[in-house]
């Protein structure tokens, strides 16, 4: 195992991040600093990436800090469906038993929504992950569920998570009631060329090993490839670190990364 041969204490480049050892990219910060606004001022917030760009670990990451004696997460990680089907989500994570109409699920919604407000004092956070996906009924549902006294108070906070995709379908006008309520919004880029570098040093270090594993053509091939995008650096960099302990090298070179790259990006 490649570990073994490195030396490593514990694998590097997982695909789940100790939050206790996320890179401080300066997206990373990006994000953080409105992800807080939008906590201590409920609202609407928007974040997209590419695929892979860390955009559900932030909001993990973020949500765990939290008090939650104070907030009430509500994760709905959506494929595809209704907006009835979004509702009725929405509702199993207030732990209640949906409604059969649209109507009532509402009401449900907003009644529960309203309890955690006034008698639990917690406030929600509805977390729509892979919103992309949302078809636009649901989309349009979304806006029903923040109004209350008339949008005078605001009880339920909304962070829509999605692919670029998603930015695309809240310009069209159908989607101006939701759109105009989005006070917060990031676009969460990858890792740029510095930060890479010391992205890699990091979590070599995190992992036990303190030397440098990739020579100066393999990160630079890395970058190229993988545009900083964490999800593809951490899968190219495990198989190319695999692929060198084969070989019984103890560097990743241009010619290791570029095996790599062939077998790791499909």
């Amino acid at each position: 195992m490649f570990e073994t041969f490195f030396g490593f204490k514990k694998t590097p480049f997982a695909d789940s991040p100790d939050a206790k050892q996320l890179f401080a990219s300066a997206g990373w910060q990006q994000v953080k600093t409105r992800l807080e606004l939008l906590a201590r001022h409920p609202g609407v917030g928007l974040l997209t990436g590419e695929v892979g760009a860390g955009k559900s670990t932030a909001a993990r990451v973020f949500t765990a800090s939290l008090n939650p004696n104070l907030y009430k997460i509500l994760y709905v990680h959506f494929t595809n469906g209704s907006a009835l089907d979004l509702l009725r989500q929405v509702a199993l994570t207030l732990d209640l038993k949906p409604a059969h109409f649209r109507s009532d699920l509402v009401r449900q919604i907003s009644g529960a929504i309203v309890h955690l407000n006034q008698s639990k004092k917690q406030h929600p956070i509805l977390i729509c992950d892979e919103a992309h996906l949302l078809p636009h009924p649901a989309l349009e549902q979304l806006p029903l569920l923040l109004n209350f006294d008339m949008d005078s108070s605001r009880l339920l906070t909304l962070l829509l998570i999605g692919q670029p995709l998603l930015r695309r379908l809240l310009v069209l006008q159908l989607h101006e009631p939701l759109r105009q309520r989005i006070g917060v919004h990031y676009h969460l880029e990858g890792f740029t060329r510095q930060e890479l570098d010391a992205y890699l040093a990091q979590q070599l270090k995190a992992a036990g090993v303190a030397e440098p594993l990739f020579d100066e053509t393999a990160r630079q091939g890395l970058y190229q490839v993988t545009k900083g995008i964490p999800r593809q650096v951490n899968k190219l960099a495990m198989t190319a670190l695999r692929l060198a302990a084969e070989r019984n090298v103890q560097m990743v070179d241009e010619a290791v990364l570029l095996d790599a790259t062939t077998e790791a990006l499909l």
